[in-house]
């Protein structure tokens, strides 16, 4: 069967992303429920890898979560600026989770974290049709989800003890791709041939990011090589350096 053409109108594409964010949150909220069961058994393995699994799919939305008000902050914040860091009551979600497991915490800790987790999905999920992206929004996002990689995954400032920098950035290059599906009509019809440059230097981007994936095991950030690290920062660089350029043609769209 032949592929679906991509959106025509930027109503479509942003109806099109909208059911694509509401297929990642049940997935996020199956996780969020078998991370609750792991938890609660103790089963620290399998906790932290649904944990991962859990964030990357957070990671997908992508082009959405910066739509989801407090309630997007609630599910995957981060510490700085809290008063008392991590130990905040206020510090919750999937990075709080993320905390605990690295840290040494147990059931009676995380058990109540996930559980918010779980009822902040539920409350997201109802609102969703009131929470579409802004039009305006997508091709800011094309460009602002790689942008948010570096500040928060490479630069580490994120992280809350798993050292899954790249996987999660790993993540984000498909959250842009996503984005890159829904607007490609758009783009090539403002300048033909720009969705296949991003096509190749997120590719690229990719590959210099799975480099570090061994076994199925991702590499812990701190331990990957200087040169590793420069080919995916120089690859991501060049991927927002062209990404750059979307917001500037739809500006400039009659």
């Amino acid at each position: 069967m032949p592929a679906a053409a991509p959106p025509s109108t930027m109503s479509d594409a942003v109806a099109a992303y909208h059911d694509y964010v509401a297929a990642r949150l049940k997935e996020l909220r199956a996780q969020a429920t078998a991370l609750r069961a792991q938890i609660a058994n103790a089963d620290l393995g399998a906790a932290r890898a649904t944990w991962l699994e859990a964030q990357q799919t957070w990671q997908r939305v992508g082009a959405a979560y910066g739509s989801f008000g407090d309630l997007g902050n609630a599910i995957a914040p981060g510490s700085r600026g809290l008063p008392g860091g991590a130990a905040s009551p206020t510090f919750t979600g999937l990075r709080r989770i993320e905390y605990g497991l690295w840290h040494g915490q147990g059931p009676g800790e995380l058990v109540p974290v996930v559980a918010r987790l779980l009822a902040d999905l539920d409350a997201l999920e109802a609102h969703l049709p009131e929470t579409a992206v802004d039009p305006a929004d997508m091709p800011l996002r094309l460009h602002e989800i790689l942008e948010d990689s570096v500040r928060d995954h490479l630069s580490g400032l994120g992280d809350q003890g798993s050292g899954m920098a790249l996987a999660l950035t790993r993540a984000d290059v498909e959250a842009t791709q996503e984005v890159l599906a829904t607007l490609r009509g758009l783009l090539e019809r403002l300048r033909a041939g720009y969705p296949a440059t991003l096509d190749q230097q997120l590719g690229s981007l990719a590959a210099a990011i799975d480099a570090n994936k061994s076994g199925g095991a991702w590499t812990p950030y701190s331990q990957v090589p200087l040169a590793q690290r420069q080919r995916v920062n120089g690859a991501i660089g060049r991927a927002l350096e062209s990404l750059a350029l979307a917001p500037a043609l739809f500006s400039t769209d009659d």
